[in-house]
């Protein structure tokens, strides 16, 4: 999308720099991807008047052109069909670099020599036309510089769009984003036709046979119009958009698309075949014949605009070849519909035609900008092409498009963005974007059927934010909020977790929240049940209060399949009694449950799946949620194993359970291999989800690695000796890990050899010898202190 710079100054009042406009744009996700001087291939380029022409000996097609150029005379050789004395022509003189990287210089043809050249607008970079050179008002006085001469001091912007702004693909829509970013309004172009008293319903007739494709459409009627060239005003506007002027007729249709963006068509009334325009779907086999000759065999996909009985426009794409407008034309039909974007996109496709139109419709064009677009074209048409437009519009609105009407609550635009923005801000954004708020907190917001990409409230807090500008957001290091918003916690974070724990290698499992009362008492006996009173079976009569009997009602079925390794989650809830009789309380669970072999990898044998697998599954989700330091405590249940049964917590909460089940449990299920299963209640999880992390730079200082190993009673753990051992450290104790563990014939029965590596460092500078051997004499002391334990020797 190509617009001038001073065409949206001229819609918006403002006096910004080309550079200023440009950036301000781009920050607000309306991208300016290029700026290009209009007038850069016409420096050295001056006004020419062809005084005489002469031929060149030997040559045909070649003429010797003698032009003043206001300061004298001089010869120019000219190949230009289109070259005759008295035009005023673009003369570019000696040093002058042109479109395409061409450089004057003084060259001799023929024995003639040239210093200088006629050129075509091709060479001028206006536009591509290369038929003949470029002839100019004959007003112009000879020598003046063709920049001045044509009013090309401007800028032209291109915009690289995304598909769901159709809004922007037209001069006011650019504007408006830059007009609500200096806080001001588009000014649009006047429209004041002088309307015959004949009205327009008594030369044409609109029905809409298909309100699914085309909801609206309306007519005006023009006559006794004067075919010829636009004035330079419109010629230069849509050169500088990237079009190319046809005629002043087919000239301003252009103009009010790249103005308005809702795409115009005009037809010659009088070849037009009726009186009557209906708007159908193409029959199968349909044949049709396009503006650019082509012929086409239709089928239902195509939206046919007829006279009654044959088409004379695919809609929304292009016009028909027998109904174009021509230069004897005199009587106009002017056409301005809205067409569904899914309709459009299927005409084009089996027309195999990508169009200006086409492009707009396909994205969304306002079907309430119609008034304005069809009186604007109008009005041009009257004063460009001398013609009179009869009365009143003929307008056709089969399927109605109201304005939605959306709830919006600044605090949630403020908590999504991590900004302050007062709510007064707020409606002064939306209201500068044309949208009609009212209330306060929530706000009740009407948006324009000219934005069809705004369908929600987070949309309207994009716009909020791009408007106000994300550079202007506080640092996200001081503003960050938690992972998930309260809008969508549950959501997201589901989503989240269940990506992890397919990254983990586990399969997902979907259940129901039935299950069998009997299995889920022996389980759980001290968990109420909510029972069903229309069971569809005794096997499923109450809703689940744990996520252990379905969990292993699958790994039971896939074994007996003879699914063997399995690595199972499932994210889903359980159901509890509430305080009401007829009331229960939903509660978030994560289950996953292990059990076979690992698989075989190039780089691992297969191996039986353990505890570890499971609690590394942990860490991984704690790794990645920001969770606190995770505990596990042993404590006994029913269902696992004394040896292997952890309650999992943080901060003194209990959030989980994982262990190995028992083989009583296991062969209510019929299962007879073991089985290891995790579960955690994800309420508390999900709140303290998503804080922000911090990070320190890497050391400078080396490090001063210890190993120590201990002889301590069995059932003393890991996790309390860690933390005595850091404890004991102090904050030269960077880490703390076990790296091995031992019992055996070496050690005395009852006892446990475990070895402890410690990293020291300091921040502040090098440690010596003796700081870290004091450090690791006080571990030493503590671990004597606290288990009693014996230091092995190396």
């Amino acid at each position: 999308m190509k617009v001038s710079y001073k065409w949206l100054l001229e819609l918006t009042g403002l006096d910004w720099p080309v550079e200023d406009v440009a950036h301000r744009l781009t920050l607000c996700g309306t991208a300016c991807e290029y700026i290009e001087h209009a007038a850069r291939h016409m420096d050295k380029v001056v006004v020419g008047d062809v005084l005489a022409l002469n031929p060149v000996k030997g040559a045909d097609k070649i003429q010797l052109a003698t032009v003043d150029v206001g300061n004298g005379k001089m010869d120019v050789i000219c190949g230009a069909p289109n070259v005759a004395v008295g035009q005023k022509v673009a003369v570019a003189l000696e040093g002058a670099s042109l479109a395409g990287g061409m450089v004057i210089k003084k060259v001799k043809i023929r024995g003639v020599e040239s210093s200088a050249m006629i050129c075509s607008e091709r060479e001028l970079g206006i536009s591509d036309d290369h038929s003949g050179i470029m002839v100019l008002d004959a007003k112009i006085a000879p020598g003046t510089p063709l920049a001045e001469a044509l009013d090309f001091h401007d800028y032209i912007l291109t915009f690289e769009l995304t598909p769901n702004r159709g809004d922007s693909m037209s001069a006011i829509g650019i504007a408006r984003d830059l007009a609500a970013l200096a806080s001001t309004k588009v000014i649009r172009p006047e429209v004041k036709i002088n309307e015959a008293s004949e009205p327009a319903s008594n030369a044409v007739k609109v029905t809409i046979d298909d309100p699914a494709g085309c909801p609206r459409y309306a007519a005006r009627v023009i006559r006794n119009v004067k075919i010829g060239p636009s004035p330079w005003w419109v010629r230069k506007r849509l050169l500088l958009s990237g079009v190319r002027p046809i005629s002043n007729v087919v000239d301003v249709t252009n103009l009010v698309m790249l103005e308005t963006g809702h795409p115009l068509h005009a037809f010659d009334l009088d070849r037009f075949g009726s009186s009557h325009v209906v708007v159908r779907k193409a029959a199968s086999g349909e044949l049709f014949t396009t503006l650019d000759g082509k012929k086409h065999e239709l089928t239902p996909e195509v939206l046919l605009i007829t006279n009654g009985q044959t088409g004379v426009a695919a809609g929304g794409v292009m016009g028909g070849l027998n109904s174009e407008v021509e230069d004897d034309t005199t009587n106009i039909l002017l056409e301005a519909a809205y067409f569904d974007p899914a309709t459009i996109r299927r005409s084009r496709k089996k027309l195999d035609l990508v169009t200006e139109s086409s492009s707009r419709f396909e994205k969304g064009a306002d079907p309430n900008g119609i008034p304005y677009a069809i009186d604007r074209a109008a009005y041009l048409f009257q004063q460009i092409c001398g013609g009179k437009v009869l009365s009143g519009v003929v307008d056709c609105y089969a399927r109605r498009i109201e304005p939605l009407n959306i709830s919006f609550r600044p605090q949630r635009c403020n908590y999504v963005l991590g900004a302050d923005i007062p709510a007064k801000r707020m409606k002064q954004i939306l209201t500068d974007l044309e949208m009609k708020v009212d209330g306060e907190s929530p706000m009740r917001v009407t948006v324009p059927t000219f934005r069809p990409d705004i369908e929600r409230e987070i949309d309207f807090v994009e716009e909020v934010g791009r408007i106000e500008g994300y550079d202007n957001m506080p640092d996200a290091t001081t503003n960050i909020g938690p992972l998930f918003t309260p809008m969508h916690y549950e959501d997201r974070f589901r989503s989240e977790l269940r990506k992890i724990m397919l990254g983990c290698g586990f399969d997902e499992m979907v259940n129901h929240g039935l299950t069998d009362s009997q299995r889920s008492k022996i389980l759980n006996p001290e968990l109420e049940q909510v029972r069903i009173v229309n069971p569809v079976s005794e096997d499923l009569n109450v809703m689940r209060n744990s996520m252990i009997p379905t969990t292993l009602s699958v790994v039971g079925h896939n074994i007996s399949h003879r699914n063997l390794d399995l690595c199972l989650f499932e994210v889903g809830k359980i159901y509890l009694p509430g305080t009401g009789e007829d009331d229960w309380v939903e509660e978030p669970r994560l289950v996953a449950a292990v059990t076979g072999n690992t698989e075989h990898t190039w780089r691992d044998r297969p191996r039986p799946f353990d505890y570890y697998d499971l609690s590394g599954v942990v860490s991984r989700l704690a790794s990645h949620f920001g969770w606190p330091e995770m505990k596990f405590e042993p404590k006994p249940f029913g269902f696992f194993r004394e040896t292997i049964s952890y309650e999992i917590s943080f901060e003194n909460q209990s959030v989980g359970i994982i262990g190995q089940l028992t083989d009583e449990v296991l062969g209510r299920f019929e299962i007879k291999q073991p089985v290891y299963l995790l579960e955690l209640a994800l309420t508390a999880l999900m709140k303290r989800s998503g804080t922000l992390r911090q990070y320190q730079e890497l050391p400078i200082y080396p490090a001063a690695p210890r190993d120590i190993a201990v002889i301590v009673d069995e059932g003393v753990r890991a996790a309390d000796l860690i933390s005595a051992v850091r404890q004991a450290g102090g904050e030269i104790a960077e880490s703390v890990e076990i790296f091995d563990l031992y019992k055996g014939k070496q050690i005395e029965k009852g006892k446990k050899s475990v070895a402890i590596s410690i990293i020291y460092r300091s921040r502040a500078g090098n440690l010596s010898s003796e700081q870290v051997d004091e450090q690791q004499q006080s571990v030493i002391n503590t671990l004597k202190h606290n288990f009693n334990a014996l230091i092995r020797d190396k």
